[in-house]
């Protein structure tokens, strides 16, 4: 059989065996006699039955009160015949999705109304069936702003950019032939291979192998050279796919009316684009407008490149540079989800350097309506519907920029890096166990079983060694367990007596207390996963206090802290930790007028998730005078990414509720403050 002649199927086998086994010409009567098919099927398939004849070097007559006639001779009929029988069952059992997918196919590369009956019989799919999938392909259509429409006795047929039907059209090979065989592209048309896949459908293998991908990937090659860089794989398929796509479509005629937008003009990537054009001219004979190189400029300004690095080992004169304004846009988007989600987002420069690069990725893509693909966001929205919800309620600012709505791929992007930065805060940096020696002032034998404590459990980290051990004197000491080389009684943590040496009983005593342990704060993070604590769950009676003032912002985080560090929620570390932030970062975590919400991370020393208040009668005046003076301050202990969400939504929406703030000022005691937030509770969105 000669090569690229188009798949077949039983149906149009069974038409092929008994036009060559005639005797000279066959009526279609006659045919559909021969095939068990009624004449209409017949006529619906003989486009293809011509095509695979033709396509073997052999004559074929199709003619009106003629009928149809295979001009060869016997020797060439049978080998045909033997062809035909050698040939594999084209006809794969088609999932629900190839079946809608073949649909979606006639429908974006016909240019008339298409019959559900031409449709049923050329793919033996039922009439009442493609009634069913209605419904599915108008959503599958209306993501591209495509809209299907229907009409009795004529057909269906789309109305929509053709822009759109483009990117349609190769989201639709893209689905069909999933992740890993959409990548292979490239690699069959470098090689100048047809495309071949038994998994997929015949009807899109064959719409595959009709456009121009060798040519361009050749294309992609070119722009490759000319630019320096090498396109991450998934660039590289859309781009080719896309130019192929336009071929075809400006060979039918289907050119975008319009020009180029200005700020695609002074493009590097215009330039390319443009000598790109000319190959297609020269190639093809047909000539693409302004409006063609803008939208396959702002593709390939819209692309991924290449590039891998890790922050944390990089100075950032070293990292990839991002656009100014993309910073800018990644900043305030950060700044508006580190209100709901967690002050030190704010910064955290990795998130901003994350979305900044992805921003340069997807605004021109958004703005010429390329489509973006996020596979996740069903997730995303399933798993943390409030993240997502915070992600969306920053795309205003996007919105703003480039004048219209935000599609939901690119939301469930943001989600996913503020997700990242939220799992980057809870990561253990020091995640080792912490432990006391106590010995009995004999220093050797603390020095060697410290040393040998090092050996045995790596993560397990000596934070003290008290000798003549006293534990009064050292109470304020933060640890987990005190490994004792002498008989203690009635200690607060757990001790392990062991020798010096640290035998081999010893170190299987030490290490059931490890695992019981990480047992334990496993079992807790589960439960914090589960917990959503409300803002007055958080803040009881115990964790507000009332000072007359405060002579520095030191201090003020103190007192603000104590609460928690009296029952035991926060570590004193944690209070370090927070003052340190504040020294390098600023005063940063302002949440409203006069409101300061102090935090540090979840491994600074946090036993459990908490909340305090601090009110004072006169407010603090920082040293800087742009800085606003401060009279109401919460402090937030968070243990997981998750768990204070509810709390935190709460106070912000609180914090931003009009006379909320001035009736918190004018309350005098604790359970004051707790009847004020119930009272306005039902002001919150969340009530509404």
């Amino acid at each position: 059989m000669v090569p690229g002649t188009p798949n077949i199927n039983i149906r149009q086998q069974n038409i092929i065996q008994a036009l060559l086994n005639a005797s000279g010409r066959i009526t279609l009567a006659d045919l559909a006699a021969k095939t068990g098919l009624n004449a209409r099927v017949i006529r619906y398939n003989m486009d293809v039955v011509r095509s695979w004849i033709q396509g073997n070097q052999i004559k074929f007559i199709s003619r009106p009160g003629y009928g149809f006639e295979v001009v060869a001779s016997q020797q060439q009929k049978n080998e045909l015949l033997a062809a035909i029988n050698h040939l594999d069952d084209c006809d794969i059992i088609l999932s629900r999705q190839q079946r809608i997918r073949i649909i979606l196919l006639y429908l974006l590369t016909s240019n008339e109304p298409v019959a559900a009956q031409r449709v049923s019989e050329l793919e033996n799919i039922s009439r009442s069936t493609i009634f069913k999938d209605i419904q599915e392909i108008e959503l599958w259509l209306e993501k591209f702003k495509i809209t299907l429409k229907r009409q009795t006795y004529k057909g269906m047929w789309i109305e929509g950019k053709e822009e759109s039907r483009r990117f349609a059209l190769s989201r639709l090979l893209r689905e069909e032939l999933g992740d890993n065989k959409w990548h292979q592209l490239v690699d069959y048309y470098d090689n100048r291979q047809k495309f071949k896949s038994e998994a997929i459908s015949h009807r899109i293998q064959e719409f595959i192998n009709q456009l121009e991908l060798g040519f361009a990937r050749k294309l992609v090659n070119y722009i490759e050279d000319n630019i320096g860089r090498t396109m991450a794989v998934k660039s590289r398929v859309e781009i080719m796919v896309y130019l192929a796509i336009t071929i075809m479509a400006l060979r039918e005629g289907k050119a975008l009316p319009g020009e180029a937008e200005r700020d695609i003009l002074t493009t590097d990537e215009f330039i390319i684009v443009q000598v790109i054009g000319y190959q297609i001219a020269k190639q093809f004979q047909i000539k693409l407008t302004g409006k063609e190189f803008g939208i396959i400029a702002a593709l390939l300004i819209g692309s991924k490149w290449e590039h891998s690095y890790l922050s944390q080992t990089k100075n950032a004169s070293d990292l990839p540079l991002y656009s100014p304004k993309s910073g800018q846009l990644a900043r305030e988007i950060v700044n508006i989800c580190s209100m709901r989600l967690h002050p030190m987002l704010k910064i955290d420069e990795e998130l901003i350097r994350e979305i900044a690069y992805h921003l340069d990725y997807s605004l021109f893509r958004m703005k010429y309506s390329i489509p973006s693909r996020n596979s996740n966001v069903k997730a995303v929205k399933d798993k943390y519907p409030r993240i997502y919800r915070v992600a969306e309620s920053s795309t205003f600012i996007l919105e703003h920029e480039i004048s219209m709505s935000i599609p939901e791929e690119e939301v469930g992007f943001i989600a996913m890096y503020l997700l990242s930065a939220l799992e980057r805060l809870r990561t253990v940096e020091d995640s080792r166990r912490t432990a006391i020696i106590a010995n009995d002032g004999i220093r050797a034998k603390s020095s060697l079983l410290k040393s040998r404590l090092e050996h045995e459990f790596p993560n397990l980290k000596v934070v003290e060694i008290i000798n003549n051990f006293d534990w009064e004197a050292s109470k304020n000491l933060e640890a987990e367990i005190i490994i004792s080389t002498l008989p203690l009684e009635n200690q607060p943590l757990p001790v392990v007596e062991v020798s010096p040496f640290l035998e081999i009983e010893d170190i299987k005593a030490i290490q059931r207390w490890i695992t019981e342990k990480n047992q334990r704060q496993r079992k807790r993070n589960f439960n914090d996963l589960q917990q959503q604590d409300t803002l007055v769950d958080l803040i009881n009676l115990a964790n507000i206090t009332f000072y007359n003032k405060v002579e520095t912002w030191q201090e003020m985080v103190r007192l603000a802290s104590q609460p928690l560090i009296d029952n035991h929620c926060i570590q004193t570390r944690y209070v370090d930790a927070m003052i340190e932030l504040m020294d390098q970062h600023g005063f940063y975590m302002y949440i409203g007028p006069g409101v300061l919400l102090l935090h540090a991370k979840p491994t600074d020393g946090v036993n459990e998730l908490c909340m305090s208040m601090m009110k004072l009668n006169k407010p603090y005046q920082f040293d800087k005078a742009d800085v606003p003076s401060v009279d109401l301050v919460f402090v937030l202990g968070a243990t997981n990414d998750n768990s204070h969400l509810t709390a935190l939504f709460q106070l912000n929406d609180l914090v931003q509720s009009p006379g909320f703030l001035d009736a918190l000022r004018k309350t005098e005691t604790q359970s004051e403050i707790v009847r004020t937030i119930w009272k306005w509770f039902p002001a919150l969105p969340e009530y509404q």
